[in-house]
Protein backbone atom coordinates (compact mmCIF):
# COMPACT_ATOMS: atom_id res chain seq x y z
CA UNK A 1 0.00 0.00 0.00
CA UNK A 2 1.15 3.40 -0.25
CA UNK A 3 1.08 5.91 2.23
CA UNK A 4 2.01 9.06 3.30
CA UNK A 5 4.08 8.83 7.15
CA UNK A 6 3.65 11.44 10.21
CA UNK A 7 5.24 14.57 8.87
CA UNK A 8 8.03 14.59 11.48
CA UNK A 9 10.73 17.54 10.09
CA UNK A 10 14.46 17.50 9.90
CA UNK A 11 14.70 13.89 8.03
CA UNK A 12 18.14 14.75 6.84
CA UNK A 13 19.51 15.18 10.45
CA UNK A 14 18.00 12.50 11.78
CA UNK A 15 19.15 10.20 8.55
CA UNK A 16 22.68 11.45 9.41
CA UNK A 17 21.85 10.65 12.84
CA UNK A 18 21.11 6.89 11.78
CA UNK A 19 24.44 6.96 9.77
CA UNK A 20 26.77 7.93 12.45
CA UNK A 21 24.62 5.42 15.11
CA UNK A 22 25.51 2.58 12.88
CA UNK A 23 29.16 3.48 12.21
CA UNK A 24 29.52 3.45 16.22
CA UNK A 25 27.60 0.41 16.18
CA UNK A 26 25.10 2.43 18.56
CA UNK A 27 21.93 0.33 17.23
CA UNK A 28 19.51 0.75 19.54
CA UNK A 29 19.69 4.42 20.34
CA UNK A 30 17.83 7.60 20.22
CA UNK A 31 18.27 9.28 16.21
CA UNK A 32 15.45 11.53 16.77
CA UNK A 33 15.49 15.31 17.44
CA UNK A 34 13.72 17.24 20.31
CA UNK A 35 12.98 13.98 22.22
CA UNK A 36 11.80 15.34 25.80
CA UNK A 37 14.14 13.86 28.24
CA UNK A 38 12.49 12.89 31.96
CA UNK A 39 14.64 12.84 35.14
CA UNK A 40 13.73 9.81 37.44
CA UNK A 41 11.15 11.98 39.68
CA UNK A 42 9.69 13.48 36.62
CA UNK A 43 9.30 9.79 35.57
CA UNK A 44 7.70 8.73 38.89
CA UNK A 45 5.32 11.57 38.32
CA UNK A 46 4.44 10.99 35.12
CA UNK A 47 3.92 6.82 36.18
CA UNK A 48 2.08 8.25 39.11
CA UNK A 49 -0.59 10.09 37.06
CA UNK A 50 -0.52 7.33 34.70
CA UNK A 51 -1.41 4.32 37.18
CA UNK A 52 -3.93 5.96 39.14
CA UNK A 53 -5.59 7.29 36.11
CA UNK A 54 -5.75 3.71 34.68
CA UNK A 55 -8.08 2.14 37.25
CA UNK A 56 -10.63 5.09 36.90
CA UNK A 57 -13.53 4.84 34.47
CA UNK A 58 -12.47 7.76 32.90
CA UNK A 59 -10.09 5.33 31.78
CA UNK A 60 -11.74 2.74 30.18
CA UNK A 61 -14.66 5.24 28.42
CA UNK A 62 -11.63 7.23 26.79
CA UNK A 63 -9.55 3.99 25.96
CA UNK A 64 -12.36 2.46 24.05
CA UNK A 65 -12.27 6.38 22.01
CA UNK A 66 -9.05 5.93 21.90
CA UNK A 67 -9.27 2.21 20.46
CA UNK A 68 -11.80 2.90 18.09
CA UNK A 69 -9.66 5.60 16.31
CA UNK A 70 -6.51 3.44 16.40
CA UNK A 71 -8.91 0.60 14.49
CA UNK A 72 -10.02 3.24 12.05
CA UNK A 73 -6.68 4.23 11.33
CA UNK A 74 -5.79 0.65 10.64
CA UNK A 75 -8.46 -0.06 8.20
CA UNK A 76 -7.85 2.63 6.15
CA UNK A 77 -4.68 0.52 5.35
CA UNK A 78 -5.98 -2.74 5.06
CA UNK A 79 -7.52 -2.88 1.04
CA UNK A 80 -4.65 -2.55 -0.15
CA UNK A 81 -1.54 -3.91 2.66
CA UNK A 82 0.22 -6.47 1.89
CA UNK A 83 0.90 -9.38 4.17
CA UNK A 84 2.84 -12.73 3.49
CA UNK A 85 3.11 -15.23 6.03
CA UNK A 86 -0.28 -15.59 7.96
CA UNK A 87 -0.15 -19.47 7.42
CA UNK A 88 2.51 -19.65 10.29
CA UNK A 89 -0.25 -18.48 12.75
CA UNK A 90 -2.74 -21.30 11.69
CA UNK A 91 -1.76 -23.42 15.09
CA UNK A 92 -1.43 -19.90 17.29
CA UNK A 93 -3.20 -19.66 20.53
CA UNK A 94 -3.48 -15.83 21.17
CA UNK A 95 -2.81 -13.77 22.94
CA UNK A 96 0.62 -13.48 22.16
CA UNK A 97 3.66 -10.83 22.54
CA UNK A 98 4.38 -9.55 18.80
CA UNK A 99 7.49 -8.19 17.80
CA UNK A 100 8.56 -5.96 14.96
CA UNK A 101 11.13 -3.54 13.44
CA UNK A 102 10.39 -0.12 14.12
CA UNK A 103 10.47 2.25 11.55
CA UNK A 104 7.76 4.74 11.82
CA UNK A 105 4.93 6.25 14.21
CA UNK A 106 2.55 4.23 11.89
CA UNK A 107 4.41 0.75 11.96
CA UNK A 108 1.64 -0.16 15.15
CA UNK A 109 -1.45 -0.17 12.96
CA UNK A 110 0.70 -2.12 10.12
CA UNK A 111 0.92 -4.88 12.68
CA UNK A 112 -2.66 -4.73 13.90
CA UNK A 113 -4.21 -4.83 10.82
CA UNK A 114 -2.36 -7.49 9.11
CA UNK A 115 -2.85 -9.92 12.19
CA UNK A 116 -6.07 -8.43 13.25
CA UNK A 117 -5.55 -7.43 16.54
CA UNK A 118 -8.07 -4.55 17.17
CA UNK A 119 -7.51 -4.71 20.95
CA UNK A 120 -3.62 -4.49 20.78
CA UNK A 121 -1.25 -3.18 23.80
CA UNK A 122 1.96 -1.29 22.74
CA UNK A 123 4.72 -0.98 24.71
CA UNK A 124 6.23 2.33 24.29
CA UNK A 125 8.71 5.29 25.95
CA UNK A 126 7.02 6.94 28.53
CA UNK A 127 7.98 10.24 26.78
CA UNK A 128 5.35 9.28 24.84
CA UNK A 129 2.85 10.15 27.75
CA UNK A 130 3.78 13.82 27.22
CA UNK A 131 2.82 14.49 23.54
CA UNK A 132 0.30 17.06 22.75
CA UNK A 133 -2.61 16.76 21.26
CA UNK A 134 -4.25 13.65 19.07
CA UNK A 135 -1.04 12.22 19.60
CA UNK A 136 -0.70 12.79 23.37
CA UNK A 137 -4.51 11.09 23.87
CA UNK A 138 -3.87 7.92 21.95
CA UNK A 139 -0.39 7.49 23.73
CA UNK A 140 -2.15 7.75 27.20
CA UNK A 141 -5.56 5.83 26.17
CA UNK A 142 -4.55 3.49 22.84
CA UNK A 143 -3.88 0.38 25.14
CA UNK A 144 -0.58 1.65 25.85
CA UNK A 145 1.76 0.21 28.41
CA UNK A 146 4.84 2.35 29.02
CA UNK A 147 8.35 1.39 30.08
CA UNK A 148 10.53 3.88 32.36
CA UNK A 149 14.16 3.68 33.88
CA UNK A 150 12.17 2.91 37.34
CA UNK A 151 13.41 -0.59 38.35
CA UNK A 152 10.74 -0.85 40.86
CA UNK A 153 8.12 0.43 38.55
CA UNK A 154 9.37 -2.69 35.53
CA UNK A 155 10.29 -5.22 37.71
CA UNK A 156 6.02 -4.35 39.37
CA UNK A 157 3.80 -2.44 37.76
CA UNK A 158 5.09 -3.18 34.41
CA UNK A 159 4.55 -7.02 34.65
CA UNK A 160 1.24 -6.46 36.14
CA UNK A 161 0.05 -4.32 33.11
CA UNK A 162 1.19 -6.93 30.79
CA UNK A 163 -0.41 -9.87 32.61
CA UNK A 164 -3.96 -7.66 32.79
CA UNK A 165 -3.58 -7.00 28.86
CA UNK A 166 -2.75 -10.91 28.19
CA UNK A 167 -5.69 -11.59 30.93
CA UNK A 168 -8.20 -9.84 28.75
CA UNK A 169 -6.77 -11.81 25.93
CA UNK A 170 -4.89 -8.95 24.18
CA UNK A 171 -1.54 -9.28 22.64
CA UNK A 172 1.36 -6.71 23.01
CA UNK A 173 3.45 -5.33 20.91
CA UNK A 174 7.36 -4.84 21.93
CA UNK A 175 9.68 -3.27 20.06
CA UNK A 176 13.14 -4.96 21.02
CA UNK A 177 15.22 -2.65 18.44
CA UNK A 178 13.67 0.21 21.24
CA UNK A 179 14.00 3.47 19.15
CA UNK A 180 12.33 4.42 16.44
CA UNK A 181 14.42 4.25 13.31
CA UNK A 182 12.64 5.90 10.49
CA UNK A 183 12.11 4.29 7.27
CA UNK A 184 15.43 2.11 8.33
CA UNK A 185 14.64 -1.00 5.87
CA UNK A 186 17.41 -3.31 8.28
CA UNK A 187 16.93 -5.70 11.21
CA UNK A 188 18.72 -4.15 14.35
CA UNK A 189 19.87 -5.85 17.02
CA UNK A 190 17.06 -6.83 19.11
CA UNK A 191 17.00 -5.91 23.22
CA UNK A 192 16.06 -9.26 25.08
CA UNK A 193 13.18 -7.48 27.17
CA UNK A 194 10.19 -8.56 25.46
CA UNK A 195 11.99 -12.56 25.09
CA UNK A 196 12.17 -12.29 29.13
CA UNK A 197 8.42 -11.20 29.42
CA UNK A 198 7.51 -13.60 27.13
CA UNK A 199 9.11 -16.87 28.84
CA UNK A 200 8.15 -15.19 32.19
CA UNK A 201 4.64 -15.25 31.21
CA UNK A 202 4.73 -18.12 29.14
CA UNK A 203 3.16 -16.71 25.78
CA UNK A 204 4.67 -17.23 21.84
CA UNK A 205 7.01 -14.66 20.52
CA UNK A 206 5.00 -13.79 16.92
CA UNK A 207 7.91 -12.36 14.68
CA UNK A 208 7.00 -10.07 12.19
CA UNK A 209 9.32 -7.82 9.71
CA UNK A 210 7.60 -5.10 7.88
CA UNK A 211 9.91 -4.29 4.35
CA UNK A 212 9.38 -1.07 2.33
CA UNK A 213 9.95 -0.27 -1.08
CA UNK A 214 9.62 2.98 -3.13
CA UNK A 215 6.19 3.81 -4.17
CA UNK A 216 7.12 7.67 -5.27
CA UNK A 217 3.59 10.08 -6.65
CA UNK A 218 3.06 13.43 -8.00
CA UNK A 219 1.56 14.21 -4.74
CA UNK A 220 3.45 12.11 -2.18
CA UNK A 221 7.58 11.87 -3.42
CA UNK A 222 8.45 9.89 -0.25
CA UNK A 223 5.35 7.30 -1.09
CA UNK A 224 6.11 3.68 0.62
CA UNK A 225 4.50 0.39 0.11
CA UNK A 226 4.57 -1.44 3.06
CA UNK A 227 4.55 -5.68 3.25
CA UNK A 228 3.91 -7.19 6.47
CA UNK A 229 5.86 -10.41 6.98
CA UNK A 230 4.79 -12.69 9.76
CA UNK A 231 6.97 -15.35 10.25
CA UNK A 232 7.31 -18.78 12.07
CA UNK A 233 6.07 -18.19 16.02
CA UNK A 234 8.77 -18.68 18.86
CA UNK A 235 7.45 -21.00 22.16
CA UNK A 236 9.20 -20.68 25.24
CA UNK A 237 8.11 -24.44 26.22
CA UNK A 238 9.76 -25.45 23.08
CA UNK A 239 12.82 -23.58 23.66
CA UNK A 240 13.05 -24.13 27.78
CA UNK A 241 13.64 -27.16 26.85
CA UNK A 242 17.18 -27.02 25.38
CA UNK A 243 18.23 -24.39 27.93
CA UNK A 244 18.98 -24.80 31.75
CA UNK A 245 17.29 -21.17 32.81
CA UNK A 246 14.78 -18.62 31.42
CA UNK A 247 17.53 -16.58 30.94
CA UNK A 248 18.83 -18.85 28.59
CA UNK A 249 15.73 -19.52 27.13
CA UNK A 250 14.87 -15.84 26.72
CA UNK A 251 18.32 -15.28 24.90
CA UNK A 252 17.62 -18.25 22.62
CA UNK A 253 14.19 -17.15 21.83
CA UNK A 254 16.47 -13.56 21.00
CA UNK A 255 18.24 -15.26 18.51
CA UNK A 256 15.52 -16.94 16.66
CA UNK A 257 14.31 -13.57 16.28
CA UNK A 258 16.74 -12.00 15.33
CA UNK A 259 17.51 -14.61 12.59
CA UNK A 260 14.35 -14.78 11.59
CA UNK A 261 14.21 -11.12 10.67
CA UNK A 262 17.50 -11.27 8.61
CA UNK A 263 16.35 -13.94 6.73
CA UNK A 264 12.66 -11.99 5.65
CA UNK A 265 14.89 -8.89 5.03
CA UNK A 266 17.28 -10.99 2.85
CA UNK A 267 14.58 -12.48 0.94
CA UNK A 268 12.31 -9.60 0.73
CA UNK A 269 15.26 -6.98 -0.78
CA UNK A 270 16.85 -9.94 -2.84
CA UNK A 271 20.37 -9.04 -1.23
CA UNK A 272 22.89 -10.30 1.40
CA UNK A 273 22.72 -8.23 4.88
CA UNK A 274 25.12 -6.35 6.20
CA UNK A 275 25.40 -3.94 8.80
CA UNK A 276 26.66 -1.11 7.30
CA UNK A 277 25.00 1.93 5.88
CA UNK A 278 24.10 2.69 2.49
CA UNK A 279 21.55 5.86 1.78
CA UNK A 280 19.55 3.19 0.70
CA UNK A 281 18.69 2.17 3.86
CA UNK A 282 16.45 4.75 4.47
CA UNK A 283 12.80 4.31 2.54
CA UNK A 284 10.97 7.00 0.84
CA UNK A 285 13.25 8.28 -1.32
CA UNK A 286 15.44 10.44 0.50
CA UNK A 287 18.29 10.27 -1.63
Amino acid sequence: MTFTPVKLGERDKVIQNIAENVRQGKFNQKVELHDPVLTLTEQHEVLDHFLKLHQTKRYHWRAAEARSVMNMAARMMNPNLKVEGTDNLKALEWPAIITCNHFSPIDSLLVRSALNQPDLSIVVELTNLKMPGMLGFLMTYADTIPVSDSVNYMGKGFIALLQSSLARKQSILIYPEREMWFNYRKPRPLERGAYYYAVRLNVPIVSCFVSMVDAPTKSDPHGINYTVHVLPPIYPDAVEKSTTSQREAAEKMRQIDYQQKVAAYEKAYDRQFTTDFSPDDIAGHYQ
